[in-house]
């Protein structure tokens, strides 16, 4: 696919976004307690309160958009030095004040968030998770004033509220100052000559008075999460950096095709570890997470098999031999898994208990080693078509 088919097929995911939005977010099963603070679906955000309060476990809610699913199924047949391209014209979306749809009704309401939808939410999350967060936050003191630019501020906030550890520290302390930048913007938006279309008029009205609450509420949450990495850094037994990254599997696992009760599995480990009380507990813990770590190279041997062919291994000695031969795993990286699986055994499956250290070791070396992987089937472009 050359690279103008590329952009023309990005162009038409994102317009037919703008007349029917996708993005949202869902609480996890096992988190029903939080359904009062679960995100909403766009076609309902009117029942929406605000301001939404940050999670601490940000594993409480799951991103999900089909159009978001297409996008990325479009990004894995851009070749890598095209991509930062790619971004770039999308990003020009959100310099551009006609990134946005009136939904129709009374002229008085023309230009409101509850009255409009936008492809921009889409495009915050793909960038936020697909593409270049420093560019996308640069980008956001350029943005343009609209309705659209209102509802990606919505739904930035909404990100931050449900998946704060997606941004680092050091990008929560930068997101505000882009903020004070969008407010500046949007005053003298305000201070312009007067339009003299009734619509334009309006919407210059509603977009002035919402999109700054907007940028409050987006720094709050920002506060919030930086608060959460401090706090993070400072109780005991807790690597705030580790369990991001154990997010981030989470999100490769679901963005690259792999089985639900692999995803759901990651959940137990994590849920079983963190409840964890006793010794025996922590070997139930260690038990799930060797569990989850043969199948994860099964399954990743299985998306493998359906791009590179060859014969499908099934157990775990074989699936490492099979992930070297393909260029997936190094030789070198191939001893680590064997041996690091093998002492994993040795400490989970046939000592009577598992003491914590070794719980933790166990569990922060997988999520790191998982990562690993999981980023080399992405960067090769190995995922399962959405259709």
């Amino acid at each position: 696919m050359n690279f103008c088919d590329v952009i023309r097929k990005a162009g038409q995911i994102l317009d037919e976004e703008r007349i029917a939005p996708t993005v949202g977010y869902k609480t996890m099963p096992s988190y029903e307690a939080l359904a009062a603070a679960a995100a909403y679906h766009p076609s309902q955000h009117a029942a929406r309160q605000y301001p939404l309060k940050v999670q601490e476990k940000p594993e409480s809610f799951q991103f999900e958009s089909a159009n978001f699913d297409v996008l990325c199924a479009l990004l894995d047949q851009v070749a890598e030095q095209e991509r930062p391209a790619l971004f770039g014209s999308l990003r020009s979306r959100i310099l551009s004040p006609a990134s946005f749809r009136h939904d129709g009704g009374p002229v008085l309401g023309s230009g409101s968030w509850t009255r409009c939808s936008s492809e921009l939410p889409l495009l915050a999350e793909f960038h936020v998770r697909r593409g270049d967060k420093q560019m996308f936050i640069h980008s956001l003191h350029e943005a343009a004033p609209s309705p659209g630019l209102t509802l990606l501020l919505m739904q930035l906030e909404e990100t931050i509220a449900c998946n704060f550890t997606l941004f680092t520290e050091e990008e929560c302390a930068q997101i505000p100052i882009a903020m004070e930048s969008i407010r500046r913007t949007i005053e003298n938006f305000s201070n312009a000559p007067k339009p003299s279309s009734t619509i334009e008029s309006n919407m210059r009205y509603h977009v002035t008075r919402e999109a700054p609450k907007f940028c409050d509420r987006v720094s709050e949450a920002c506060r919030k999460a930086r608060f959460f990495y401090v706090k993070g850094s400072l109780a005991a037994g807790t690597n705030l950096e580790v369990n991001q990254d154990k997010d981030r599997v989470r999100s490769f696992l679901d963005s690259l095709g792999f089985p639900q009760l692999l995803i759901e599995s990651l959940d137990e480990v994590e849920k079983s570890y963190r409840a964890a009380a006793t010794p025996f507990d922590f070997k139930s813990s260690m038990g799930h997470l060797r569990s989850f770590l043969e199948q994860l190279h099964l399954q990743a041997c299985a998306l493998t098999q359906t791009k590179r062919g060859g014969s499908l291994p099934s157990k775990w000695g074989d699936a490492l031999k099979y992930l070297r031969d393909q260029g997936i795993l190094t030789v070198k990286e191939e001893q680590f898994a064997a041996q690091f699986y093998a002492l994993m055994s040795d400490t989970s499956v046939h000592p009577l208990v598992a003491e914590r250290e070794y719980a933790r070791l166990m569990r922060n070396v997988s999520i790191e080693y998982g990562l690993l992987l999981l980023t080399k089937l992405d960067k090769l472009g190995l995922r399962s078509s959405p259709f």
